[in-house]
């Protein structure tokens, strides 16, 4: 019965580590977004009566850069998430099945 009842708090912790996680995710992914998307066409706009036309290889080649640089960043944190919830799910199902041999 100790064993079972190890096993329900540690699915539990892990439960709340993954949501945890999850919602840091959800709440930081507009940030980055807005981060990345936002900055080099504002400034195109922005100044584009002023720049010369040989400006535009390097903003494009900064917004595909940054791009490409949220792409792995948010590809990294998703699959630390992923990684937190397929534990919490075993755990979970480690428990359930615990419970049911008592």
């Amino acid at each position: 019965m100790e064993d079972t009842g190890a096993l329900q708090s540690r699915a539990a912790a892990l439960r709340v580590k993954a949501d945890a996680l999850t919602e840091a995710y959800r709440r930081g992914t507009w940030i980055r977004f807005t981060a990345v998307f936002f900055p080099v066409p504002f400034v195109v706009v922005l100044l584009r009566l002023e720049i010369e036309s040989w400006t535009y290889f390097i903003f494009g080649a900064a917004y595909v850069g940054l791009s490409a640089l949220l792409y792995t960043w948010d590809s990294r944190i998703s699959d630390r998430c992923a990684a937190a919830e397929r534990a919490a799910q075993a755990a979970e199902r480690d428990a359930g099945v615990a419970l049911t041999r008592v």
